[in-house]
């Protein structure tokens, strides 16, 4: 039953992120912890984004800014390695408590906070960093970097193509450490075989009905499910 949970969580994540852009991982990972637990959920969406971000890359590689490219990746990565330390030192369950303040945060902003807000170089760079924590911890550093990225690009096609080689970065550097560490055993590989038909399904339907349906509309559902899976990991 959790398998086939997780087939629609992934499904209807990956539909919301063709639509609206918004970060899937970050959609999936509350709901996805309360169905797997994060010792699975964590290194499944991991390889999950990987391959979602590799068919970006395939298809949009022309449209990548290089020097944003180099520059999150290697901010992200010192994040990263923060949030991996902070991870190994501290209760699961006081990590978790944190992660769901962040995600409800982050939904609460999305439906309520309209106005934009002028953040000068310091502040960007520093918000870059705390998306890498984030994402050394949950691997859903995307809401954060996303602050960053909206400054800097603000080309649609070179957006997405630019952010996609970073979690590609991040998220093989995330594989590699799992694997020499026997995170990735045959449970892992058994989820990661019901994901990627869910991902690939969800792919091709969000970005048909991108084309016709309101991004706003389908963006206001996705905070709102991004605030019900945050309070649902605190309750």
């Amino acid at each position: 039953m959790n398998y086939i949970l997780f087939f629609l969580v992934v499904l209807i994540t990956n539909i919301i992120q063709g639509i609206t852009g918004f970060a899937g991982t970050v959609l999936a990972m509350p709901f996805s912890i309360l169905l797997l637990g994060i010792d699975v959920a964590k290194p499944v969406l991991n390889i999950v984004t990987i391959v979602a971000c590799g068919i970006i890359v395939i298809k949009s590689y022309k449209h990548i800014v290089w020097n944003e490219f180099f520059k999150m990746s290697i901010i992200m990565l010192i994040g990263v390695f923060i949030g991996e330390y902070l991870y190994s030192i501290f209760s699961v369950d006081i990590l978790l408590t944190i992660y769901a303040v962040f995600v409800i945060i982050i939904a609460l902003k999305g439906l309520f906070v309209t106005k934009e807000f002028n953040l000068c170089e310091a502040a960007l760079i520093t918000i870059v960093l705390a998306a890498g924590i984030i994402h050394g911890m949950f691997i859903s550093g995307g809401p954060l970097l996303i602050i960053y990225a909206v400054k800097k690009i603000k080309n649609k096609e070179q957006f997405r193509a630019t952010l996609s080689p970073v979690w590609i970065v991040l998220n093989v550097y995330i594989l590699i450490k799992q694997i020499i560490g026997g995170v990735i055993n045959a449970t892992i590989m058994e989820t990661v075989v019901v994901a990627i038909p869910a991902l690939l399904i969800g792919v091709i339907i969000g970005n048909r009905l991108a084309e016709k349906m309101s991004q706003k509309a389908f963006l206001k559902l996705s905070y709102i499910l991004l605030l019900i899976s945050g309070v649902s990991l605190i309750i």
